[in-house]
């Protein structure tokens, strides 16, 4: 199993390999870092098997075992050298020790390079300084020296230039689609289907693999729950070991329910503002990591934090559900449509779509690229609809309700299947205006979708109204409306989705990407019009997205069965509605109304005794740690309930994601 899990780790081995052969004038270092269980003790066992296959000699210190101070550093490692320890296991002189370290090590890669390997290096503390400057600093040339842990070296390794050109760095992410499925196969797991289902359930995490292929070959996957049960509860505590305070699991909690997250939005769903040096350190982890939208927790972390609240504290998760839905309705509902960012847009249909939609455009982060049609990548675009053809097949979409743990699967014909190709011409469109065409792109560079999405305007229109799929519902308008479409060729007033088409719809990764398209496409002009092909799982996701149906229907994909035209409408005071029809499926549309008509007023304290109740404080710690009188807090403890209209505490606990608590108690 553990040669298999290097499957995709093709680069970082020929880098090391590199390292391994060269002769350079100084020592090299290079840095592996990436999350727990991501496979970074696999890629040491395999650095350490090319080691010795060179004859070079392979030390491992993992940082843990040894007390962490420099004196029983240099003893751990002269151990490891074979130096007789007993002649100077007394000597308190560090200087003589180093020096011993550093000759010894001279010594042993006189003739061949010795690689030396620190492991679980994020644990190394204060000795890191003295580790940097005294140790690494004067390693011979002729060492390799590899620095493991889950997070890169800090801006002091490469303060000075010389130290700088000295570092490779080697972060480690998820395998790809394709190394997962070589990996299953190897495992003995050769469904398509099944495979699809692991690769959108783990993301491609390592150790997630794993420990789902043994599971999957002892238990012969008939127990399709176990990647809700004990696999994740296998995995929880690994990451958790990073997080020993109580307060701090409290805002990575949060964290986990928000997709991104910055200072503001976890301050918002915690209802109180985190403290500085409490963000600085929940960003410091790990399992988070940078994107250009704020920050994110590793998808299998924050997918096996959600499900542990979900199981142990339903209440706690859906108060923070709730303030996530609250915090971007309010986003888009006070804002200007077109000081939304896209993501943002995406970001509030996560939380405002029913489960469908999040469970089929928002499990993994994918990665893909879009280009538009022109000369250069016609040849592609001609071949990949022939392959279309080609290579169609019956295809199964399964989705799993996470609340009910309940499985949907959808059926797509051979003949449905190719629908979505039926009215692209590529001369047509490319006369019109190529860039209308987008073809999407994998990780390999491959062309596996194609879009075609016409801007409205007066440009267009006469072509809307003359071809199959929108002549029905452009003629159906009344001459005023299609007058209001006539905006010049340069802007737009809304979009026509002509098709969203991919190789394969069981693939998470292209379903997610059309999905994206479309959401991206919707909010920013608030005028979307679309008639996907009449099988289940489009006319699902088009209803879930917040489409209605226009009351227009067309026969053009086999002159015998009526479908839909969809519209969504969110131009100027549409938008509020809108929102309201997709908050009222989640059944937080009166909360948000009566919020809206009743604010509540609490004092800054009133809102501490709340935020302490919430943690499950009694009356009198929670006089203890404010400093007064059991007898005040109770009389606060009234006020509020008169406030807030209820009667006890339970009730203040359910009612308490509709309060924009301001605390400072994190």
């Amino acid at each position: 199993m553990e040669r298999q899990l290097l499957l995709g780790r093709d680069q970082e081995i020929q880098t090391f390999f590199q390292h391994l052969s060269a002769n350079n004038g100084q020592s090299r270092i290079i840095n592996i870092y990436g999350s727990g269980g991501i496979g970074k003790s696999y890629l040491l066992d395999e650095f350490r098997r090319l080691s010795t296959d060179a004859r070079s000699k392979f030390l491992l210190l993992d940082i843990p075992i040894f007390t962490r101070n420099p004196p029983e550093f240099c003893l751990h490692l002269l151990r490891l050298l074979r130096y007789p320890i007993p002649s100077i296991q007394s000597t308190e002189d560090l200087n003589h020790l180093l020096d011993l370290c550093l000759n010894t090590i001279r010594n042993t890669s006189k003739d061949n390079k010795l690689v030396l390997a620190l492991d679980t290096f994020e644990e190394v503390g204060e000795m890191e300084n003295w580790l940097r400057e005294q140790f690494v600093a004067h390693l011979a040339p002729s060492v390799l020296l590899l620095i493991s842990g889950r997070t890169p070296l800090n801006a002091q390794w490469y303060a000075q230039s010389s130290q700088r050109q000295r570092i490779t760095p080697m972060p480690l992410g998820e395998l790809d689609y394709d190394s997962v499925k070589q990996l299953l196969m190897r495992s003995g797991i050769h469904q398509d289907d099944l495979i699809n289902r692991i690769w959108h359930r783990t993301g491609g995490h390592p150790l997630t693999l794993s420990l789902l292929a043994a599971t999957a070959l002892t238990a012969s996957l008939q127990d399709e729950t176990y990647m809700d049960d004990e696999l994740l509860n296998r995995l929880v505590p690994i990451w958790l070991k990073e997080i020993p305070n109580v307060l701090m699991r409290e805002i990575v909690e949060a964290a986990s329910v928000l997709r991104h997250f910055d200072h503001q939005s976890l301050s918002y769903v915690l209802g109180r503002p985190v403290a500085t040096e409490y963000f600085r350190k929940l960003i410091g982890y790990s399992f988070v990591r940078k994107v250009e939208q704020g920050w994110l927790l590793h998808d299998l972390f924050r997918n096996a934090i959600n499900e542990n609240m979900r199981l142990l504290v339903p209440q706690d998760y859906d108060r923070l559900w709730k303030r996530c839905v609250l915090y971007y309705y309010e986003k888009i509902k006070n804002s200007a449509r077109d000081k939304l960012e896209a993501w943002e847009n995406i970001e509030c249909f996560y939380y405002i779509g029913d489960r469908l939609i999040q469970s089929f455009f928002f499990q993994t982060s994918i990665t893909y690229s879009i280009e538009p049609l022109s000369a250069s990548n016609r040849a592609e675009a001609e071949r990949y609809i022939a392959q279309r053809h080609a290579t169609a097949k019956e295809t199964q979409v399964r989705y799993v309700d996470k609340a009910t743990n309940e499985e949907v699967e959808f059926s797509i014909t051979v003949r449905d299947s190719l629908y979505g190709l039926k009215h692209v011409d590529l001369d047509e469109l490319t006369e019109l205006d190529p860039s209308f065409v987008t073809l999407t792109r994998n990780t390999h560079g491959t062309i596996c979708g194609l879009s075609v999405i016409i801007p409205i305007n007066e440009y267009t229109l006469d072509y809307l109204k003359a071809k199959p799929l929108s002549s029905n519902y452009f003629n159906h308008l009344p001459e005023s409306k299609q007058n209001e479409l006539k905006v010049p060729r340069s802007s737009r007033a809304g979009y026509f989705i002509k098709t969203l088409d991919t190789y394969d719809f069981a693939d998470p990764t292209m379903l997610q990407s059309s999905g994206i398209t479309f959401i991206t496409h919707m909010l920013s002009p608030g005028y979307i019009v679309a008639s996907p092909p009449p099988h289940p799982l489009s006319q699902a996701i088009i209803s879930s997205l917040g489409c209605e149906e226009s009351g227009v229907v067309h026969y053009d994909y086999d002159e015998h069965t009526p479908t839909p035209v969809f519209v969504a409408d969110t131009r100027g005071d549409k938008l509020h509605p809108f929102l309201n029809t997709m908050i009222a499926s989640l059944g937080l549309l009166e909360e948000i109304e009566q919020k809206d008509q009743h604010p509540t007023h609490l004092t800054d304290r009133e809102k501490e005794i709340i935020e302490l109740l919430i943690r499950g404080y009694s009356n009198i710690e929670i006089a203890g740690f404010l400093f007064v009188s059991e007898a005040t807090i109770k009389k606060h403890l009234s006020n509020i309930f008169k406030k807030m209209d209820i009667k006890n505490r339970v009730q203040l606990v359910n009612k308490y994601a509709g309060i924009q608590l301001s605390d400072t108690i994190i």
